[in-house]
Formats: C-alpha cells, sequence, structure tokens
C-alpha cells in the first residue's frame, strides 16, 4: 500500500507519539510522510496590521526556525523508521492547523492525517484539544488520532459503529481495508437497534458493507436499543479494542456524535485511538501533489 500521511506536530511528547505509532502501523507500507508545523506567532500577526512581515524578514526567520525543528524531528523519525520505505518531507506554514490540513488534503492528495489529542484542561488552549476536534470536522480524508492517555497497543481489533446508513461504496477505505490487510486484525461492526432499521436505505447499506467487506476479517454485532457511547463502553468492556472507527457524517445517528457532541467528547476523553473517515461524496479525479 501506497499512503501519503501528513503528521502535524508541535513537538510535544504527544506529538512524537503519534508520530511513532503512525511509522508502526504503516511499517510494511510505502509511505510518504509530511510533518507539518503551522504557526501564528502574536509579533507576526501584529507586524500584519501595519505592514508586511516580509518588510522585516519576519516570516522568513519565523518559517526558517520551524523548518530547523522539522528537520530535527524528521532525522528523529528516520532512525525509528529504520529501514522501513518511508519518506519525509517537512512543511511549516503560517496558518491556522485545520486550514492548512484543509488545504494539503487537496494539494498532497492525501490519505490520512496522524495527530495527538489531549484533553482540555481549565481554561488552558491545547494545540491538540480542541484544534484536533477542528481538523476532524474539517478534513476531506480520514484522520486518526492518539489521544494523550491511550495505551498504545499492538493493532487487533477494530470496532466500527454504524447505523448502516451511510453509502459505504464512497467513503475513503483505501486505509481502514489497507490496515486490515494484516494479519491478525478484525473489524467488529457495532450496530444497535433503531425503528428505522426496516427502512430500505439501511437494509440495502447493511448489505453494501458485507460486500465490500467480503475477504478480509469482520464479525457484525447487533445490541440493542442503546445510546451508541454506552454500547461502545459495553463492547469494549468484553472485548479488547485498540482502535476506533467512526464516520463523520451528521445526516444520520451518529450526528449525535457531531452534534451532542460526543466525538468531541471521545477527542478529549478518549483512551483508545479512533479515526474519523469524511462523509460519503462522488469520487473525484486527483492529481498527485508536489513533494517540496
Amino acid at each position: 500500500m501506497n499512503l501519503r500521511i501528513a503528521i502535524p506536530t508541535d513537538y510535544s511528547d504527544n506529538a512524537l507519539k503519534a508520530a511513532r505509532y503512525a511509522i508502526d502501523l504503516f511499517r510494511e507500507d510505502q509511505c510518504t510522510f509530511f510533518l507539518v508545523h503551522t504557526y501564528t506567532p502574536a509579533v507576526y500577526r501584529a507586524e500584519y496590521l501595519f505592514s508586511s512581515p516580509g518588510n522585516l524578514g519576519l516570516g522568513d526567520v519565523y518559517k526558517q526556525r520551524e523548518l530547523d525543528r522539522l528537520e530535527a524531528l524528521k532525522k528523529e523519525l528516520q532512525e525509528i523508521s529504520g529501514d522501513a520505505d518511508h519518506r519525509y518531507f517537512c512543511h511549516a506554514a503560517f496558518n491556522t492547523l485545520a486550514h492548512e490540513m484543509e488545504e494539503m488534503a487537496e494539494k498532497e492528495a492525501l490519505d490520512l492525517i496522524v495527530m495527538g489529542t489531549q484533553g482540555a484542561t481549565g481554561a488552558r488552549e491545547i494545540l491538540f484539544g480542541s484544534h484536533s476536534v477542528q481538523v476532524v470536522h474539517k478534513a476531506s480524508c480520514p484522520v486518526l488520532l492518539i489521544p494523550e492517555q491511550a495505551k498504545v497497543a499492538a493493532l487487533q481489533n477494530i470496532l466500527f459503529p454504524t447505523d448502516y446508513s451511510q453509502d459505504f461504496a464512497n467513503l475513503e477505505l483505501k486505509v481502514l481495508f489497507g490496515i486490515l490487510s494484516g494479519a491478525g486484525r478484525k473489524l467488529f461492526v457495532l450496530h444497535t437497534y433503531d425503528p428505522a432499521d426496516s427502512e430500505k436505505r439501511r437494509t440495502e447499506g447493511k448489505k453494501q458493507l458485507q460486500k465490500l467487506l467480503k475477504g478480509l476479517s469482520f464479525q457484525i454485532s447487533e445490541e440493542g436499543q442503546q445510546p451508541i457511547i454506552e454500547a461502545i463502553n459495553q463492547f469494549a468492556g468484553r472485548t479488547p479494542v485498540q482502535l476506533l472507527l467512526m464516520v463523520r457524517n451528521t445526516h444520520t445517528f451518529l450526528e449525535n456524535l457531531l452534534v451532542t457532541p460526543v466525538i468531541d467528547v471521545i477527542g478529549f476523553h478518549s483512551k483508545i485511538p479512533f479515526m474519523v473517515l469524511p462523509p460519503a461524496q462522488k469520487a473525484l479525479t486527483q492529481t498527485k501533489g508536489t513533494e517540496a
């Protein structure tokens, strides 16, 4: 599998933890990793109000400093990759993280964004807390989040809660299928009963998902009617889960994961890595981006 993966970093231990997770998870794959740091320093913002940061070279100086730090991180990660078929590129930008990831996903034809997420404490603003949630809500490619307190273990079981109403054929499933192709890995599809289950769209959605998963290791678990978070916790209590998979979709029962907003809650409090897929959309012809 040939993957193009962005790894945002604030140089924290948790960001390094997420990078190491990505390297280990895709060690057998050919990968191009983009190490990304975004910045909005106060002095840089103030200068924009009066003239141009280019007049004093503030932009160039700050960007070069960040590129130097990224180069140091690149060398560290190359050592971790060892002889794996991994390439690294450094990218520093004056932008918000969510907007930069949105632009890079299109420009660089990203398959995945991998980043750490920390819980908010008091009034303190944490880069990979609320900002990671913003990336999830805006990204046009899957986002894999590694919580600060996650006990990263060898990946075996993936839990996928769904109500079968998604257009599975048009979901971004390349990364998931690649992960499932690994030895000993299994997808558990979790469904909780809903009165709308008899709708044609849902019965066809279930058949579509089963067809797509044919040849891969998976199991469907049907549960009684109950809140989805409760169902997830109960399942995880019975079966060890190393990765939680969700679809960002505001038109199904998973709307609760956004509106409540439970995805945000999971983002702040989960101890299990989780991957969020963008909602289904028609496949677009995409040209591979540059690697500069």
